[in-house]
């Protein structure tokens, strides 16, 4: 079961079901601001500007003209053999008659490119979003801070924040080799080093800019996005495992291909 209208949004259970979405109604003509007057960004939201692809599936970065390193091109870009284990780097065992699988998780940025929807919160002195996919949590600090020294990467890194005007921006470093889009197609390095920056537009719009910079793969940093987000007051964040209760249809899809 899907919500109206948006591909990907899955409906199940909520374990964070008594959050109640506090961000401003789509219906009002103000932005709402917090108590430390920073633009509000609190609620469930979704973003709208993924490009549809033929057949379906959502394509984040165009792919053309990027400054890739020498050799970087081959890092970036999963080489697909026609092995739905190696062309889906995602799943992490085999799937036996049973429909038994593993999956990795989700890491960064591939939980924030999600076409899932995803819950902001601001508590003082903090961003907090949450995932639908794979219900990840990721808990910012937004007091300008540096990052932590020799870190041990992670799936989602070490992320610090700060506030540049009414845009909140984000720092994130210290990742695991991983994915950097839904797919998985799209891969970073342990090198890889990203910016996002969320900018309430409106009342019931956001707008999100990622640049990417790892120096394994690209000579420069460069930016995807601005894409848009949209606000779902009336939306609650629904639980989304791969490894159990996944009404997916895509991961059903694969089960019944790879049995």
């Amino acid at each position: 079961m899907r919500h109206p209208g948006v591909a990907f949004a899955k409906i199940s259970l909520l374990l964070l079901a008594p959050w109640t979405v506090v961000g401003q109604p789509a219906t009002s003509k103000a932005i709402s601001r917090t108590p430390d007057d920073k633009r509000d960004l609190s609620g469930v939201w979704v973003n709208t500007s993924f490009k549809k692809l033929p057949g379906g599936g959502v394509s984040r970065f165009s792919g053309r003209n990027l400054p890739f390193a020498p050799g970087g091109e081959a890092l970036w870009n999963l080489n697909l053999n026609g092995d739905p284990h190696h062309d889906n780097p995602h799943f992490l065992s085999p799937v036996d008659k049973e429909g038994n699988f593993g999956c990795k998780p989700w890491g960064f940025p591939q939980s924030a490119l999600s076409a899932n929807a995803q819950q902001f919160f601001q508590p003082p002195g903090y961003l907090v979003i949450i995932y639908e996919a794979m219900h990840a949590t990721r808990m910012i600090p937004m007091d300008g801070r540096s990052h932590s020294k020799d870190l041990e990467p992670t799936y989602l890194g070490e992320s610090v924040g700060h506030y540049e005007g009414d845009t909140a921006v984000i720092d994130t470093i210290g990742l695991k080799e991983g994915a950097s889009d839904g797919s998985g197609h799209h891969r970073h390095t342990e090198a890889a080093h990203y910016v996002e920056r969320y900018t309430r537009t409106g009342p019931a719009t956001m707008s999100f800019e990622l640049t990417t910079d790892d120096p394994k793969i690209f000579t420069k940093p460069w930016k995807s996005g601005p894409w848009t987000m949209q606000l779902h007051p009336e939306w609650t964040i629904q639980e989304s495992f791969c490894e159990d209760n996944n009404q997916d249809p895509g991961v059903i899809d694969y089960l019944h291909h790879i049995e």
